[in-house]
């Protein structure tokens, strides 16, 4: 039977291929970080918690009171910032560790109060003003020959120039996400020969040692929205909170009101915003408390979401679909306890959805594999019983009789050799004709049941070995008792000797040749004679009564030109394909065999359309047909177990099929590659 099951080894062979793929797949999605906006909002979730939030950074706020006290921002002159900076430093000792002003002065407004804020900050060292830059990009390359892009200050926007001589000042440009979330900011920028502080990062080197940081940073945010400590501006200028209230603190200043538009979507709540000088503090503390978010190393995320996926897939792929639930669920809690863990430990932090996507992702697969494996097995077992089936039919059939026990399996074989052997050449490219494994199941399946049908005619005439079947001893006893009445006759004088001697002579002769006549070869023009002779004759008995030598039906058998069927028995040998047809007919064979029935129904149909049971043309009868039809023929000219012919040598048989291809019968093109194939050796 030809049936390809699926080994062991190739089937680790393709989890492991699929579990490789996804894993790979899973370990890109997480270096990119993909999807981008999804993967930020699990980070934020699990890596930006707030903390605890610190009690010597504290806020003066430009919020509404100090605004409705004040006025409007735009109208205020700058004597008031210069009003508050001494305020806060009126007691030396006492005095905050750095005041910083998230407050951009650019330009001049009025000579008197911007010389006055020039004054105080240059008498003050504790001081820190905000600016804004411009950045720009260009390509260059590096003596490795690759060519990498880089940032530059193209511009800056900051305070008017005799305050920048007095005062230390830092950048606040926003680092905004995609997403419109800030989580990283600057650090300082090295642009030719000039280094450029973000203003947090000015103000923590003013309290502390601050350790050297990339381009970019993730701060670790302590405080949501609104809950580090602030002082209106408006009660400190009015003294309502005394200047003590701040010793020894790092005090920011900014805007916060909603009209100022200085506010930000920070990763801790997404549902507030952050006012920037809130942000700063943030920031200021980060950078004092080395209080930072690393990414892992590309290839490390790699690797990691890599083993992880990898594993879980191979897990997954080839164990129970129950197990791959728990083993999904076991991984990706796995995972994230791997993060959180290597996040306390080190601040690094993994990449979040690679891994659920890439485990995910594979218990699909897994579902699907499993799915259409359990498929493949069914369909694998229906085939087996389909195969198992018929050739448990084609058994029924040749179990019947002892004649041509061989002939469906032998048809099948010869049908599949013969697909092979143009198989080959088609990979010798010397035809383009190609067959599948499905077609040759289909053929070979057709083969087995091409005579299913026999199971229905009856076995006097599957059985007939020669012309006259079982009426030969009838015929034989008939004639030896005409015999002997002649003798009895010509004892009793009612025939003469010589008479009855010539008459008993020709019954003898027919009798002693019988078998010759009989056997299904094509009679002599002198046999025929004799044939015709004893068709025609009748004894006469002494009371007038008449026996003829043969009967009516013997007659009929005598007079088969070829073979030993008459046509009533041909026409009943033929129609085991019209039964073929009605038996298939109740058989589901689906997709895979569809055209089976028609392969097993038409093998008798010919190209020139002269063929049975339907009498159909070349146009309806397909390839695998016509080599199923060559190759019945072709078996039955050969066979040697045939009582009523003698079998026909393979170069003989091919003679035979050349002048049916002559006539239209058989397709010529595949009738020469049979003949190639079983010449060969010949």
């Amino acid at each position: 039977m030809i049936i390809d099951k699926l080994n062991k080894k190739s089937e680790h062979f393709i989890v492991l291929a699929i579990a490789i793929l996804i894993a790979v797949l899973a370990g890109i999605v997480a270096i990119y970080q993909f999807p981008m906006k999804l993967e930020n909002m699990a980070a934020d979730g699990l890596y930006q918690n707030a903390g605890v939030i610190p009690n010597d950074i504290k806020i003066i706020a430009i919020d509404e009171k100090t605004l409705e006290h004040l006025g409007p921002y735009t109208d205020w002159d700058r004597g008031k910032f210069a009003d508050l900076l001494e305020i806060l430093n009126q007691d030396a000792e006492g005095a905050p560790k750095v005041i910083g002003i998230d407050v951009l002065f650019s330009g001049t407004k009025q000579s008197e109060t911007d010389a006055k804020l020039a004054k105080v900050c240059g008498r003050y060292d504790n001081i820190v003003l905000a600016s804004t830059i411009a950045l720009d990009n260009y390509i260059y390359q590096e003596e490795d020959g690759k060519y990498y892009r880089a940032e530059y200050v193209s511009g800056e926007g900051r305070p008017y120039e005799e305050l920048a001589q007095a005062v230390e000042y830092g950048f606040t440009n926003a680092v905004i996400d995609e997403d419109g979330v800030v989580r990283r900011t600057y650090t300082r920028i090295q642009s030719e020969n000039r280094v450029y502080d973000t203003f947090a990062y000015r103000i923590a080197s003013k309290v502390g040692v601050v350790a050297e940081y990339p381009l970019y940073v993730e701060p670790a945010l302590v405080s949501n929205p609104g809950e580090i400590e602030k002082k209106s501006m408006s009660d400190v200028l009015d003294g309502t909170v005394p200047a003590d209230y701040f010793d020894d603190c790092i005090v920011l200043i900014g805007a916060y009101a909603e009209g100022l538009m200085d506010s930000y979507r920070v990763p801790v709540d997404y549902s507030e915003e952050m006012y920037g000088v809130e942000l700063q503090a943030n920031y200021v503390h980060a950078f004092l408390n080395d209080n930072m978010i690393y990414s892992v190393n590309g290839v490390v995320q790699f690797l990691v979401t890599f083993l992880f996926v990898g594993a879980f897939g191979y897990f997954a792929l080839s164990s129970k679909m129950g197990n791959g639930f728990i083993g999904l669920v076991v991984t990706i809690a796995g995972y994230f306890l791997l993060a959180v863990l290597l996040f306390w430990a080190t601040a690094y932090k993994l990449n979040l959805l690679g891994v659920p996507i890439g485990v995910t992702l594979v218990f699909l697969a897994a579902i699907i594999y499993h799915y259409t494996k359990l498929q493949r097995s069914r369909m694998l077992e229906m085939r087996d019983m389909l195969f198992s089936m018929s050739e448990a039919m084609a058994e029924a059939i040749e179990g019947r009789t002892p004649y041509n026990a061989n002939h469906t399996q032998n048809v099948a074989k010869r049908c599949m050799e013969m697909l092979d052997f143009i198989n080959t050449k088609h990979r010798e490219k010397k035809t383009k004709l190609f067959f599948t494994e499905d077609d040759k199941r289909q053929l070979y399946l057709a083969a087995m049941l091409h005579d299913v049908g026999k199971m229905d005619i009856p076995l006097e005439v599957m059985d007939k070995p020669t012309k006259l079947g079982t009426r030969e001893r009838e015929l034989r006893d008939r004639l030896e008792m005409i015999s002997l009445r002649m003798e009895v006759d010509a004892l009793n004088g009612h025939l003469t000797r010589a008479v009855a001697d010539e008459k008993q002579k020709k019954i003898q002769t027919f009798l002693e040749n019988l078998d010759g006549f009989i056997c299904g070869r094509p009679l002599k023009e002198e046999e025929w004679a004799l044939v015709h002779e004893m068709a025609e004759s009748v004894y006469v008995g002494v009371k007038g009564d008449e026996i003829p030598y043969l009967t009516e039906d013997e007659i009929a058998d005598l007079y088969i030109k070829a073979g030993t069927l008459s046509k009533k028995e041909r026409d009943i040998m033929q129609s085991h394909v019209v039964y073929t047809d009605r038996i298939l007919s109740h058989i589901q064979f689906g997709e895979h065999f569809k055209d089976v029935h028609a392969m097993a129904v038409n093998h008798h149909e010919l190209l020139n359309g002269k063929g049975y049971p339907k009498g159909i043309g070349e146009e309806e009868i397909d390839t695998m047909t016509r080599i199923l039809t060559i190759m019945d023929i072709y078996d039955s000219l050969i066979a040697d177990d045939r009582p009523y012919k003698k079998p026909k040598t393979v170069k003989a048989a091919f003679e035979i099929l050349d002048e049916e291809a002559e006539l239209g019968k058989v397709d010529k093109e595949l009738l020469a590659y049979a003949k190639e194939l079983y010449l060969k050796n010949e």
